[in-house]
C-alpha cells in the first residue's frame, strides 16, 4: 500500500476546504496521514538523525495540529512535545520538536503555560546546543501574542525579558537576531509594561546592536526604535483624539533616548555600499526609515541635533557622507513644526537642486531627487515660484532622463509641485486661465512622453511619469490647454498601437507590461475626459471603440476592467444624452461584469459605471433597467460576492431610480423588500469591521431612498408613501444607535426634509415624532457639519411649512 504524506502547505489547503466536525471526521477516515499509527509515525520522526526528515516531520505535525486540536483530537500530542523537549541526549530531536512549537498557533495556545516553560528553558544561555536555542527563541516569538496573562504576572514578564535580553548577547548571530526580532515584538504587543526593562537594559543592548558588526543584528536593532516610534506616535494621536486621558499614555522612550539613538542612526546613514541593491534592506536604508519615524515621534526637538550632520556632510568629497547627509535632511521633514523647519529649507533648497543637476554621485542625485518630492510634498509653500520654481523645475525634469529610481522621484515632485500650485482660486471654479506652472507644461510633458513609451517599469518609473502626466491634465489652466489636446491624441494613437500589438504577445511578462500600459493609458484618457469634456467630445467615437476592444481583450483581468469601465463611465459624464448611442454595443459587456460575483472587482466596476451612465443619459436608461434591476437585486441575495460591492449595488439602485423616474415603480415593491432585510443587518459590539459595513450599508439604504424619492416625485410620489412608516421606523432605530456615522445623521436629515415637502400632513404621525426634532436639533447644533446644518435647516422648513 502506497502512502502519501502531504506537505505542510497542500495540507493546510486541503483542509481550508473543509470545516470542523462531521466533516473533519468524514475526512479523517479518507486521509491516512490523521490515522493514530502515522500520527505516532510522525512524532517518532521528530527525532530522525536526518535533519531535513526531522525538519520536514515537525512541519507536518505543525500542519495536522492545526486541524485536530480545534477540533480537541490527538490529545497524546501536547504531553508527547513536552516530553520531547526534555530529552537532552537528542538535540536533533528537541530542535525539531520546539520548531513543531513555533509553527503552530494550535499547539502554542492549547497549553500556554506549559508549551511557554518548555520553549523558554530552552531559550536559556545555559542551553548548551546553540540549535536548541535558536529553535527555542523562534518559538518564544511565535508565542508572545498568546501569553498576554503571564506577561501580566510581574515574576514570569521578568524571567522571560531576562531570558531574551541574555540571548541578545548568545555567540551565535542565529539566536542574536531571534533574540532582537523578540524584543520588537514584546514592544509591539506589550509597550505599557517596558519601562522597567527599557532603564534597566533595552537602552544599552539595543544601541549595542545597531553598532553590531552583522547586518541582520543590526537590522533588527534598529527595528526595534522603529517600533517604538510606531507605538509612541499612535498613542500621540490616540492622546489627541480622546477627550479623557487615554488608557495607555506615552512614556517617551525615543524621546528619552534621542541623544544616543540618534548619533548611531546618523552614523549608520554614512554606511551604503556602491553596490548595494534597491531591493536589499540595508543598515542605511533601515536607519533612514526609523529616523524618519523618530522625527515624527519627537518633533522639533530632532532639528537642531541633525543639522550640523547635514551641514557638514553635504560638502564632504565623498559621496557617502554627501548622500548620508541629504537622507537625514530629507528624513526630518515630516515631523517638526513647519515654521521649524522652514528656514532650513529655504536655505538648502538651492543647494539640493545643485546637487540634482550636478553631483557626479548617482546615489547623491538619487536621495537628492527623494528628498525634493518630501520637500514638495510636505513644504511647498516655502517655495518661491520667482526665486526657485524655474531652477526646481529645470532640475526635476533634468532627473526624467536618468535611473528609474530618480525618475520615480522626479515624478513624485513634479505631481507636488502642479497638484498645489496649481489649484484655481474658488471663485474661478475649473477655469483657471493660466497658473505658475503653464510656461514649464510643455517642456515638462515632452519630457514625460518618452519616460511613459518605455518598455519596462523598473522601479514604477513608467507608471509614475503616466501618473504626474494625468495629474498635470488634472491641473492645466486655459492657456495650457492645446499642449493637453496633442498629449491626448498621443495617447489615442498609442492604444490603438497597443491594441494591435495584442496578437504579438508571447509569455507572461509581455500580457503583464501589455496590461500595465493600458491601465495607465485609461488614467490619463479619464483625465482629459474630466478635464475638458468639450476637448474629447470629438474623439468621442474613437475612445470608445477603443475602450470597447480593450474591454474585449481584456479577458477577465480585473485590472484593465476596472479602469477600462471607469473611462467609460467618465465618457458618459462628458457627452451625457450623446452617450446613448454606444449603450447597445457596451450593454453585452456591461451586464457580464454585473455577474462576476466570484471576481468582485469587476461586478464593482459595473455598478460604478451604472451610477455614471444613469446620471449621464437619465431616463433613456430605462430600456436596460429591467436587466440592470435584476443584476443588483442578484448581488444583494449573493453569498459570494465580497460585501463591498453591495452597498455600492444599494446606492446604484437609487441612481438608476432618480435617473428613470415613474418607470422604477414596477421595481419597487421587490425593491424594498430587500432593502428592508438589508437594513435588518447587525453587528455584535465586538467586530469593528463589521460594524464599519453595517453603516455603510445604512448611509446606502437611505441614499437609495433619497434617490428613489425624487425619482418618484415630479411625477407619482403616491407609490412610495406606503413605505414612508416602514422607513422612519428604520431612522428612528439607527438613530438612537451610538456609533451612527455622520454620513447617515446627514443623509437621513435630507430624506426627512423630502418626505415633509413632498407628503406634508399627509404623513403627520411618522414627522411629529420626538426624535425627529431630536435629529433636526442634532444637525443644527454648533459643530455640526455645513452638510448636516443645511439638511437640517430643510428638513426644519419642510415640516413647518404644512404645519402652521
Amino acid at each position: 500500500m502506497d502512502i502519501f504524506i502531504l506537505s505542510p502547505s497542500s495540507l493546510r489547503m486541503t483542509m481550508a476546504r473543509f470545516t470542523f466536525g462531521a466533516r473533519l471526521v468524514s475526512l479523517s477516515r479518507t486521509l491516512l496521514l490523521l490515522e493514530s499509527p502515522l500520527k505516532q509515525s510522525l512524532l517518532s520522526t521528530l527525532g530522525s538523525p536526518n535533519l531535513s526528515t526531522g525538519a520536514v516531520a515537525a512541519q507536518c505535525v505543525s500542519a495536522v495540529a492545526a486541524i485536530e486540536l480545534p477540533a480537541e483530537k490527538w490529545p497524546e500530542l501536547i504531553p508527547a512535545l513536552l516530553e520531547f523537549v526534555g530529552h537532552q541526549d537528542n538535540t536533533g530531536l528537541r530542535v525539531n520538536t520546539l520548531q513543531a512549537v513555533g509553527y503552530s498557533p494550535e499547539i502554542l495556545s492549547a497549553r500556554s503555560n506549559e508549551i511557554l516553560t518548555a520553549v523558554v528553558q530552552g531559550a536559556r544561555k545555559e542551553e548548551p546546543s546553540m540549535d536548541v536555542q535558536a529553535a527555542a527563541i523562534h518559538a518564544l516569538y511565535n508565542s508572545l501574542e498568546f501569553i498576554r496573562d503571564n506577561f501580566e504576572r510581574e515574576g514570569e514578564r521578568n524571567y522571560i525579558m531576562q531570558v531574551v535580553c541574555e540571548a541578545t548577547q548568545s555567540q551565535s548571530v542565529t539566536v542574536q537576531v531571534g533574540a532582537f526580532e523578540c524584543l520588537v515584538r514584546i514592544m509591539s504587543l506589550y509597550y505599557e509594561n517596558m519601562e522597567f526593562y527599557m532603564e534597566r537594559a533595552l537602552f544599552g543592548l539595543t544601541i549595542m546592536g545597531m553598532r553590531h558588526s552583522e547586518e541582520p543584528v543590526a537590522l533588527q536593532a534598529i527595528e526595534f526604535w522603529s517600533t517604538v516610534c510606531e507605538e509612541e506616535i499612535e498613542l500621540g494621536v490616540e492622546a489627541i483624539n480622546f477627550e479623557e486621558t487615554p488608557v495607555n499614555e506615552s512614556s517617551n522612550f525615543a524621546k528619552m533616548a534621542l541623544g544616543e539613538i540618534l548619533p548611531v542612526l546618523l552614523d549608520l546613514l554614512s554606511q551604503q555600499n556602491e553596490d548595494d541593491d534597491e531591493d536589499d534592506w540595508t543598515k542605511s536604508m533601515a536607519a533612514g526609515a526609523c529616523l524618519e519615524l523618530l522625527a515624527r515621534n519627537v518633533g522639533d526637538n530632532i532639528v537642531q541635533l541633525v543639522v550640523p550632520f547635514v551641514e557638514h556632510g553635504i560638502t564632504q568629497s565623498d559621496w557617502q557622507r554627501r548622500e548620508a547627509a541629504v537622507m537625514a535632511f530629507g528624513s526630518i521633514l515630516d515631523g517638526p513644526d513647519p515654521t521649524t523647519l522652514s528656514p532650513l529649507v529655504t536655505q538648502a533648497l538651492g543647494a539640493l537642486i545643485n546637487m540634482m543637476q550636478n553631483d557626479p554621485s548617482i546615489q547623491v542625485r538619487d536621495t537628492v531627487a527623494w528628498t525634493l518630492s518630501k520637500i514638495t510634498e510636505v513644504m511647498l509653500e516655502v517655495i518661491d515660484p520667482s526665486m526657485h520654481l524655474e531652477n526646481l523645475v529645470t532640475a526635476l525634469v533634468l532627473g526624467l532622463s536618468a535611473s528609474p529610481r530618480i525618475i520615480n522621484s522626479c515624478c513624485s515632485a513634479l505631481n507636488n509641485v502642479v497638484s498645489q500650485l496649481c489649484q484655481p482660486p474658488e471663485l474661478l471654479g475649473d477655469d483657471m486661465p493660466t497658473s505658475p506652472m503653464s510656461q514649464y507644461y510643455s517642456g515638462v510633458l515632452e519630457a514625460l512622453m518618452p519616460v511613459s513609451e518605455k518598455s519596462t517599469n523598473d522601479s514604477n518609473s513608467r507608471s509614475a511619469a503616466y501618473q504626474t502626466i494625468a495629474t498635470f491634465i488634472a491641473s492645466s489652466a486655459t492657456d495650457t490647454l492645446p499642449v493637453v489636446q496633442e498629449v491626448a491624441v498621443a495617447m489615442l494613437v498609442r492604444q490603438e498601437a497597443l491594441m494591435s500589438m495584442q496578437s504579438q504577445l508571447v509569455g507572461i511578462d509581455d500580457r503583464n507590461n501589455w496590461n500595465d500600459m493600458q491601465i495607465n493609458l485609461c488614467i490619463v484618457i479619464q483625465s482629459v475626459i474630466h478635464k475638458s469634456p468639450a476637448m474629447i467630445a470629438p474623439f468621442a467615437d474613437r475612445v470608445m471603440t477603443n475602450l470597447l476592444q480593450l474591454i474585449s481583450a481584456s479577458g477577465k483581468h480585473s485590472g484593465i476592467l476596472e479602469d477600462a469601465f471607469a473611462t467609460v463611465g467618465a465618457l458618459a459624464g462628458a457627452l451625457e444624452a450623446g452617450f446613448i448611442k454606444y449603450m447597445d454595443a457596451f450593454s453585452t459587456f456591461l451586464f457580464s461584469a454585473l455577474n462576476s460575483h466570484e471576481d468582485w472587482q469587476v461586478g464593482l466596476a459595473a455598478v460604478y459605471v451604472i451610477s455614471d451612465i444613469s446620471r449621464a443619459i437619465n431616463e433613456a436608461i430605462s430600456s436596460f433597467a429591467e436587466r440592470i434591476m435584476v443584476g443588483l437585486i442578484d448581488i444583494l441575495r449573493s453569498p459570494v460576492i465580497h460585501r463591498q460591492v453591495k452597498p455600492n449595488a444599494i446606492t446604484t439602485i437609487g441612481e438608476l431610480a432618480l435617473a428613470v423616474g415613474s418607470g422604477f415603480t414596477p421595481y419597487l415593491q421587490t425593491t424594498m423588500d430587500i432593502l428592508s432585510q438589508a437594513g435588518a443587518t447587525a453587528a455584535s459590539a465586538n467586530d469593528v469591521s463589521m460594524i464599519e459595513f453595517v453603516w455603510t450599508m445604512r448611509e446606502a439604504i437611505v441614499d437609495a431612498f433619497i434617490g428613489i424619492m425624487n425619482g418618484l416625485r415630479p411625477t407619482d410620489p403616491a407609490p412610495f408613501q406606503h413605505y414612508v412608516a416602514g422607513i422612519m421606523g428604520f431612522l428612528a432605530s439607527c438613530w438612537n444607535d451610538e456609533e451612527r456615522t455622520d454620513q447617515f445623521s446627514v443623509s437621513s436629515l435630507g430624506l426627512i426634509g423630502d418626505f415633509g415637502d413632498t407628503y406634508q400632513s399627509s404623513i403627520r404621525d411618522a414627522l411629529s415624532q420626538e426624535w425627529v426634532q431630536g435629529a433636526i436639533s442634532y444637525g443644527r447644533q454648533r459643530g455640526a457639519s455645513k452638510q448636516a446644518r443645511t439638511n437640517a435647516a430643510y428638513a426644519q422648513r419642510a415640516i413647518k411649512e404644512w404645519a402652521k
